[in-house]
């Protein structure tokens, strides 16, 4: 794979899985837990996080990550979980209350407009949620928004480097749903670019394994065997995408893009 990850400053800070995403991307999410309900994992999972941070998920689910995270940031820490499924908000509190963890709370809400302050995390991430989302373009100006000055986004989804059968990614997607909103590496990144974020790219990719019965229904020997190999640009990968917010800003890193102003 081509894309490499840029310098970030702290980087030992997002060495390795970089956050909450999961080692190898989306998916990577274990169910080895202490005595009180947090992951055991959690230094490899949210090496981002510190005590004391407040953190934001978009597309919290039933509040499993959130939860987690709690523990790292401790009693003076604040998580706060977003999610668009009534459902989800109303299992993740139940989850709590059972758990009786004091300093998660999960609000209804969609990620295009967060119902969270300005400037309000130290870290915000989201794992297989960016690519299910119907305006790209304004999730992330909206995690440019809630993110504090010298914070991190720490994003985890799919892309591609080069185009791939519709039918292949339409299977594809049945493995994970976001798969089917996969986009070109550069395009995905240019999302965070954009808006202003100025440090930062990705700094984990992994290749897709997908099944040899679906990969044979679409393409031919030649193309399977570029599929298979780690070091091809052929197929879907998972990565970690961490950003951070400048310290200030200014005209050209003005807090949200200024293409969203227009008209």
């Amino acid at each position: 794979m081509q894309v490499e990850a840029k310098s970030i400053e702290n980087k030992d800070k997002v060495r390795n899985s970089a956050c909450g995403c999961g080692s190898g991307g989306c998916g990577s999410h274990t169910d080895s837990r202490d005595n009180n309900g947090y992951n055991t994992n959690l230094p490899s999972r949210f090496q981002l996080l510190q005590e004391g941070d407040r953190v934001v998920e978009f597309g919290s689910g039933h509040g499993s990550d959130c939860i987690s995270a709690a523990g790292v940031v401790g009693p003076q820490g604040k998580v706060i979980g977003i999610d668009i499924s009534e459902q989800n908000i109303n299992t993740a509190r139940r989850l709590v209350d059972s758990m009786k963890v004091n300093n998660v709370e999960f609000r209804l809400g969609n990620v295009e407009s967060a119902p969270v302050p300005d400037e309000f995390a130290n870290v915000v991430y989201a794992s297989c949620v960016f690519n299910l989302q119907k305006n790209k373009q304004k999730v992330a100006d909206e995690m440019y928004r809630v993110v504090d000055h010298n914070g991190y986004v720490c994003v985890s989804d799919f892309v591609i480097i080069n185009d791939i059968p519709d039918e292949l990614r339409k299977e594809a997607s049945a493995f994970a749903g976001s798969i089917a909103g996969a986009e070109k590496a550069d395009v995905f990144m240019s999302y965070f670019q954009k808006t202003g974020f100025s440090q930062g790219g990705i700094v984990e990719a992994n290749k897709v394994e997908l099944p040899v019965e679906l990969l044979e229904k679409h393409l031919d020997a030649d193309m399977i065997k570029k599929y298979n190999d780690i070091n091809s640009d052929e197929g879907i990968f998972s990565v970690v995408l961490v950003v951070e917010k400048p310290e200030t800003c200014n005209a050209e890193t003005c807090c949200h893009n200024a293409d969203k102003h227009k008209n």
